[in-house]
């Protein structure tokens, strides 16, 4: 069941915020957790009874290895297990990542192997389970908070909701224990501010995946299957495809985000920020600082700082940086295209860091960071994160060469003003006005406009942006305008990007 699904705009979610208003107001926020409980289980059960019984598995399984990391000693285990309690953790985390392994990884390594022996191997890949990667994510990091004896298991029910809550467990954020666990004690019915903001963030998102990023969707597969199919592509349209996927993949992504984020606000559970206006960031470094914060952090707690961190001298700093973000590039996807991205990421990520601590105190640090400079670095930071969304968005690695050869050595270059465009666009990929007006909405949105969470609650300085939500009925009836317009092309089907990961 998808966010922007009929059966869950019309069914799926009034029936849960109906039954919390009856269940809050007549039974105590004691039970809202057992109803919250239920309705995740049916959620990610509706995905498949298999799949459902793999999550819990997984669920009871790490409850019993946290009972027994939080329970036991090093001298402990030693003495009487043979088995220490890091030995244990690595089994924990050994357990959890299998999984991930064979639904994920087997299909591709497989065909690797086959192409690699010269073989024929016939192997067909398991079915992904959905949400398996983010999951997991959870549960690691779960874990390694019990191991790290920052929290202790406290009880499995408490334990399942968490693992299985349906607004984070398919696609993110990558929630935290420490962020929400204790919140799980004080479901309460939300007061009528905190609804209203919660129904119109979820009608942000809403919005953002219907409006814009299932409409640029049409134009960025075009150009991308063109590609891949070795049809004729001009550089024109190689460099348009690839800005729509670019505002595609955020406002799909981003828009999921608001969805989970505002069923959260509905429900009296505040989930962590997921995006931060990334495409304003003045550098690598500072896109991961904004683009999907719960990964990042995630992957800079449990692989980065576990890795060394910067603790061991530069050189090693920009060793662990790369690991962490060639491994991260791994966890989107099973094939050369995420392995290169990551590794395109970590290069950047290197190069940010070694140039951000040449300049550190001078005064081109200083000379660098006024306005016009923060521009120009604001577009260059854009351009290599489009360019990095090629290789991420291809299917094969010869789909993305095609892509930049179109985009580096494209007939951009036309005599004559009649027929510019269609010199530079000649093969009917972008047809009539619509694209154009999607593209430069998309610039002006990213820009201009307050991102969803200044639009809520300002930003994170204290100050107001210049639009700001109000509970008035101007509001109340743009956003009904929109929810209206969003509901007649919901029946397009579409899945969220993220979902595949």
């Amino acid at each position: 069941m998808l966010f922007n699904s009929y059966p869950f705009l019309f069914c799926f979610l009034p029936l849960l915020l109906l039954l919390w208003r009856v269940v809050g107001s007549t039974a105590g926020g004691g039970c809202l957790a057992f109803v919250l409980l239920a309705f995740s289980l049916v959620f990610y059960g509706l995905s498949g009874a298999p799949f459902l019984l793999l999550l819990l598995t997984l669920v009871a399984v790490n409850y019993a290895f946290g009972q027994v990391l939080a329970e036991q000693d090093e001298v402990f285990a030693s003495r009487r297990r043979r088995l220490s309690r890091r030995n244990l953790f690595a089994l924990a985390l050994t357990v959890n990542i299998l999984p991930l392994l064979w639904f994920k990884y087997s299909g591709f390594l497989a065909q690797n192997l086959s192409l690699l022996f010269g073989g024929d191997l016939r192997f067909i890949p398991p079915g992904l389970p959905l949400g398996i990667s983010f999951y997991t994510f959870i549960q690691v990091a779960w874990l390694l908070g019990v191991y790290k004896r920052r929290f202790t298991p406290e009880g499995f029910f408490r334990h399942a909701l968490f693992s299985s809550c349906f607004p984070y467990v398919i696609s993110g954020p990558i929630v935290r224990y420490e962020q929400i666990g204790s919140q799980f004690d004080s479901l309460t019915l939300p007061d009528a501010e905190s609804t209203a903001k919660g129904l119109s963030l979820f009608s942000i998102g809403l919005a953002k995946k219907v409006l814009l990023a299932d409409s640029l969707a049409v134009y960025a597969n075009a150009v991308f299957n063109a590609a891949e199919s070795h049809f004729p592509l001009s550089g024109g349209e190689a460099w348009l495809g690839s800005l729509c996927y670019t505002f595609q993949l955020y406002f799909d992504f981003s828009g999921y985000t608001d969805m989970a984020l505002g069923i959260g606000m509905m429900l009296g559970l505040r989930l962590p920020e997921n995006f931060d206006s990334p495409y304003k960031s003045t550098g690598i470094v500072d896109f991961w600082r904004r683009w999907h914060i719960t990964l990042g952090a995630w992957l800079r707690d449990c692989l980065y700082i576990p890795f060394g961190g910067n603790r061991a001298g530069r050189l090693k700093q920009y060793r662990n940086l790369f690991l962490t973000m060639f491994i991260g590039g791994i966890w989107h996807g099973a094939g050369w295209t995420f392995v290169i991205w990551g590794a395109l990421h970590g290069l950047m990520l290197c190069v940010n860091h070694f140039f951000k601590s040449k300049i550190k105190g001078s005064p081109a640090e200083r000379a660098l960071s006024s306005l016009p400079c923060r521009i120009f670095f604001i577009l260059l930071t854009f351009v290599c994160i489009n360019a990095c969304w090629v290789v991420f968005r291809s299917l094969t690695v010869h789909g993305a060469m095609s892509m930049y050869a179109a985009m580096l050595h494209g007939p951009f270059a036309v005599s004559g003003a009649e027929g510019c465009l269609a010199a530079l666009l000649p093969n009917n990929y972008f047809l009539g006005w619509q694209p154009f007006a999607l593209l430069a909405l998309s610039f002006v949105l990213v820009w201009a406009f307050p991102n969803s969470r200044e639009l809520l609650r300002g930003r994170a300085d204290g100050s107001s942006p210049w639009l700001r939500w109000s509970p008035s009925a101007l509001w109340a009836g743009g956003l009904a305008a929109l929810v209206f317009v969003c509901l007649i092309l919901a029946s397009r089907k579409s899945t969220f990007l993220y979902f595949q990961f």
